[in-house]
């Protein structure tokens, strides 16, 4: 039996109710399951989002899928029916990616985790977060700031913006001393929004803290090569993702020793 998706609201940044999916594991009467918020992609909550959700939830994982635009609405093309997956323009990514505050974000993000943790079948000591693209760099930040969180993976999560304003008061990387948990993240050489010399610094930065960290570079995958809907998509480095993905959270969370 496939797991389903559910709307919910929660209480995100600042108590303010805010949307997000829900896809709960198959289990067994009175058992909790380990849980994480999915943070999307500038495109929102989409086809390929939900989705996600729903692997995750077939692996085990209780998923809430954080829809991070519920404030304002998509500031992109809306998905339709014929067209689920719309192009978006480098300007609309730039301008949405730019207006987003990273401070409302977290928030967000820690009230989906706060929201997991209060169900009778999760347990809230086994709290992780998965994030692609915008949201790699937002759950890389969660993993600085959060004392609830327990893992974080970062999918090709912006390191270094191209300018700092008022909602991107800080450069990421900047905050690697205060990463706290364990970390994996996935970088493509072909990225060019994230070229290999600012995963190499970032990398740097995080070994000469010994943080818990794990980078994966894949040479021939550029940005976006996990999201099956888009051109990027590559397919062996998103299977291999995938499968170091599960290995680290159920190690990271101990599910193995259950």
């Amino acid at each position: 039996m496939e797991s389903a998706l559910e709307h919910v609201r929660f209480a995100g940044h600042g108590g303010e109710l805010i949307d997000g999916w829900f896809a709960a594991p198959h289990a067994a009467a009175g058992e909790r399951a380990p849980a994480l918020v999915l943070a999307p992609e500038v495109f929102g909550v989409d086809a390929h989002q939900r989705d996600v959700a729903l692997r995750f939830a077939s692996e085990g994982f209780a998923t809430l899928a954080v829809e991070v635009w519920s404030r304002e609405g998509l500031p992109g093309p809306r998905p339709t029916p014929r067209e689920p997956s719309p192009k978006w323009t480098p300007e609309q990514v730039r301008a949405a990616v730019y207006a987003l505050p990273d401070r409302r974000v977290l928030g967000d993000l820690e009230g989906g985790l706060a929201w997991l943790a209060a169900r009778a079948d999760v347990d809230a000591r086994k709290l992780a977060a998965v994030g692609f693209c915008m949201g790699g760099n937002h759950v890389y930040q969660l993993g600085c700031h959060s004392r609830r969180v327990a893992a974080c993976v970062d999918f090709y999560g912006r390191i270094v913006y191209a300018e700092l304003n008022a909602a991107k008061p800080m450069q990421p990387i900047e905050y690697a001393l205060n990463l706290s948990v364990p970390l994996l993240a996935f970088f493509g050489d072909k990225d060019s929004t994230i070229p290999p010399e600012h995963v190499a610094a970032f990398r740097e930065r995080l070994e000469q803290a010994c943080k818990n960290v794990e980078i994966v570079t894949y040479p021939e995958a550029g940005h976006g090569f996990f999201n099956d809907t888009r051109p990027t998509y590559r397919r062996a480095e998103s299977e291999d993702a995938w499968r170091r993905t599960l290995a680290f959270l159920r190690e990271q969370l101990e599910l193995d020793n259950d």
